[in-house]
């Protein structure tokens, strides 16, 4: 009986884990994300480049403008992630916030910034 216990107990370990932490965390979303951006005529690229470290996300965000953001205060949980940056725009700081869902490998962020609703870009991890 209690060989049986135990072979019970390695086997359900899994699905235990899976069921009380999930299926991915945080760590599901190091590596490097790109999004195409069409506004007008024109298209822009973003590269964002994520990284875990325990429970907190850092990065990087490129917008098509050249900037190099950092990323500060990100939350990650329940398939949501959100994060600030700070940008330049006509020689002056502002703070663009970023929220949205989490899908497989699919980020889908909106921003805002000023109380103004932004664009809404979908990333996708990168093969590179």
């Amino acid at each position: 009986m209690e060989g049986m216990l135990k072979v019970l107990a390695i086997t359900l370990w899994p699905v235990l884990a899976v069921a009380l932490f999930g299926s991915g965390g945080a760590d599901d979303l190091s590596g490097i994300w790109t999004a195409t951006m069409q506004r007008g005529n024109q298209t822009g690229n973003f590269v964002m480049n994520l990284q875990v470290d325990g429970n907190k996300l850092n990065g990087t965000l490129h917008d098509p403008s050249g900037q190099n953001l950092q990323i500060e205060n990100a939350k990650v949980g329940d398939n949501q992630l959100s994060f600030d940056t700070v940008a330049q725009e006509h020689g002056h700081s502002k703070t663009i916030h970023f929220f949205g869902d989490v899908s497989g490998d699919a980020i889908t962020l909106r921003n805002q910034s000023n109380g103004r609703q932004g664009q809404t870009i979908t990333f996708h991890r990168s093969s590179e």
